[in-house]
């Protein structure tokens, strides 16, 4: 009887992992999609450029909110949350796909090396520009990600 129920929690384990992996494995192609594949990316006739002024595009939508119409005001907001969003589960998609627990340290050096790389692979293949803003804010969502998931993990005691 041991036997049969450890059996099932181990393979019910086993079944839980893989669809955890599928799932991040889905998420670091949704992410790979959304940076180099989608239609305006492809379309659009981009040349490789880089901008290395910290938050020159916070600044220039906070100074010029007022002469921005709709459409550019959602633009710069839908740019700056998504930069945010991109990476805040990379860090745990990372640990469930590798099968090991990471260190903080690592958590951000991997989480800033996928930011760069990102940005860099869009300067060289000119798919838009390499902005240091993007990297800060990939970084600071990747950690922020990082840091949410340790006081829910805290919190509730899983």
């Amino acid at each position: 009887l041991n036997s049969k129920i450890f059996k099932f929690f181990y393979n019910t384990m086993i079944q839980k992992r893989s669809y955890l992996v599928i799932i991040c494995l889905f998420y670091f192609f949704l992410v790979f999609y959304l940076v180099f594949l989608l239609d305006y990316r492809l379309k659009e006739n981009f040349y490789g450029s880089i901008n290395i002024i910290p938050f020159y595009k916070c600044f220039k939508f906070i100074f010029n909110y007022e002469d921005l119409t709709i459409s550019n005001k959602l633009s710069f907001l839908k740019e700056f949350f998504g930069n945010i969003i991109l990476l805040f589960p990379f860090a745990k998609a990372l640990e469930i796909v590798l099968r090991k627990k990471l260190t903080f340290k690592k958590k951000c050096f991997y989480i800033f090396t996928t930011s760069f790389s990102i940005e860099f692979s869009q300067y060289i293949f000119n798919l838009g520009t390499m902005e240091v803003d993007d990297i800060i804010l990939n970084f600071s969502g990747g950690v922020l990600g990082v840091y949410l998931l340790n006081f829910y993990n805290k919190s509730f005691k899983v």
